[in-house]
């Protein structure tokens, strides 16, 4: 048996291979902690589940990518917290404070000591960046551009490291700072580096790039952010400033790629910037990009087991990937006549949550854990906003049929909701964002039968075989993990309609 793992600052995710099987959990599932950072209990607790009782005695061997290291220039033994990554040797933290990292960090360290001193299996540390590339699970040429909150300014493609954007200003770090400067920040100042990036890359389509802010290249990133008033929706000023802003970023992730890549060649593509859907398009459209639904840290221990796998000759894969989490599973699949109820209720134009099967590897709701409705009423982002409760600005994405996503989508393979692509048909207007695009994902028979046929159903009633599909959560939670999660936001949300969880259907 071999033990990947992940515990870090945050989204503590282990990944197991036994007996030619790959099991996955992420503590944020369970615990329902957005984020959070799990425990050793958690981990053997997880591991007993997947019929691991004595893992201080049946792992073989173990890998993490560690939140520490070190120094051998400071005295024996005292460990130094630096973050970053070793092999870089690159530390520095611009967004968080040391008082928030080192409990954090020092929780990390006593994990994995105690496994170390009380597990007899062999122990090795990987570098963060290097796992990254393994959790592709693919052979092509890569490329990691991490740097999505924590200020981390390598990018590593194949065995080349390379420095991105201006000191400590990253992608993600100056979307984050963008945030910041408009108050958005919720007080968790982790989770705001982690999601702000996002908010802020559906703002972007609100403003226009202008010559004004041409030179930003030239400004130091972190100042740039406070030299205009009132950053605010309302001030059009401040929303070209985002939009040149965010722009200048693609451009140059889009220059990366242009120097170390041939165009049309395949190339595996992680770490938190590969979740900027627009970034996204911008290469696909230049470069064959394969990317993983887990691209973010949560992937980080499938690549410590596919590192795993390179050693000792094993394949790591999935059965039904993605929907892999080791969560609750809902009460038993939904059977043909739920689905067609729901279906009869989605064309009436109801709110829908949907819990089938077991939840989606990844940050994206792919059609097992969404909040769903018909993307043809004209007022549903703002039905939806009064579930999720989220900025007016943010759009929602869509399911489609991926045999019928020609007919309303540019892009027609897009899987894992990776990418912004254009909408090609009018009548969509609860999912076409302010730039006429939409993040959207693809759905096959084979991936997600019991989706495709809700999909199949709702085609049948109103000639639309898309869906409104966002995640079941709320605005700063996660995606519910469990069947009393969902009852929670059922309970909670009085504006969702109806709410199946497998066999199981609530209706108000």
């Amino acid at each position: 048996m071999f033990l990947g793992m992940h515990i870090g600052i945050h989204d503590t995710n282990i990944s197991l291979y036994k007996d030619g099987k790959c099991y996955y959990g992420k503590y944020e599932r369970h615990s329902g902690i957005k984020h959070g950072v799990g425990s050793l209990q958690w981990i053997k607790d997880t591991l007993k589940k997947w019929g691991v009782d004595n893992p201080e005695t049946q792992i073989q061997h173990f890998v993490s990518c560690d939140a520490f290291y070190e120094d051998p220039s400071y005295t024996e033994g005292e460990t130094v917290f630096v973050g970053g990554s070793p092999t870089t040797k690159y530390a520095m933290h611009n967004i968080f404070s040391d008082s928030l990292l080192e409990p954090l960090l020092l929780n990390n360290y006593k994990i994995i000591m105690q496994m170390k001193s009380q597990w007899q299996a062999k122990y090795s540390t990987v570098d963060h960046h290097i796992l990254h590339t393994y959790s592709t699970l693919r052979p092509y040429r890569q490329a990691v551009i991490d740097g999505k909150g924590t200020g981390n300014q390598f990018a590593l493609l194949n065995d080349k490291i390379l420095t991105i954007g201006r000191p400590s200003w990253p992608f993600g770090s100056y979307l984050t700072r963008i945030g910041l400067r408009m108050g958005l920040d919720s007080g968790h100042e982790i989770n705001d580096s982690l999601d702000m990036p996002g908010k802020i890359m559906g703002l972007q389509a609100y403003g226009n790039v202008v010559e004004k802010y041409s030179g930003i290249k030239n400004i130091h990133l972190i100042n740039a952010p406070f030299t205009i008033d009132n950053p605010t929706f309302d001030n059009k000023d401040w929303l070209d400033f985002v939009s040149t802003a965010h722009n200048t970023l693609v451009e140059e992730h889009l220059d990366i790629f242009r120097e170390n890549y041939n165009p049309g060649e395949k190339v595996s593509y992680t770490g938190g910037v590969a979740l900027n859907v627009v970034a996204n398009d911008s290469i696909k459209k230049e470069f064959d990009l394969k990317i993983p639904p887990h691209c973010g840290d949560e992937g980080l221990s499938i690549g410590a087991l596919a590192y795993l796998g390179d050693l000792y000759d094993f394949e790591v894969k999935f059965d039904n990937f993605p929907f892999r989490q080791d969560d609750e599973p809902s009460c038993g699949r939904a059977d043909s006549k739920s689905i067609k109820q729901t279906a009869e209720d989605l064309a009436r134009g109801k709110i829908v949550l949907w819990y089938n099967g077991h939840g989606e590897l990844g940050p994206r709701a792919l059609g097992n854990r969404s909040i769903l409705m018909d993307p043809t009423i004209k007022n549903g982002k703002q039905k939806i906003n009064g579930v999720k409760k989220r900025e007016p600005w943010r759009p929602f994405g869509a399911s489609v049929k991926q045999d019928q996503a020609h007919r309303f989508f540019e892009m027609t393979h897009s899987p894992f909701m990776l990418y912004n692509t254009k909408v090609k048909y009018s009548g969509l207007p609860a999912i076409t964002h302010r730039d006429g695009t939409c993040r959207h994902n693809t759905v096959t028979p084979e991936m997600n039968p019991v989706y495709y046929e809700l999909l199949d159903e709702f085609e049948k009633l109103t000639g639309i075989p898309i869906l409104l599909n966002t995640s079941a959560n709320l605005q700063g939670g996660p995606i519910c993990g469990t069947r009393d999660q969902a009852i929670k936001i059922f309970n909670e949300t009085k504006n969702i309609d109806r709410m199946v969880i497998g066999t199981k259907t609530w209706t108000r």
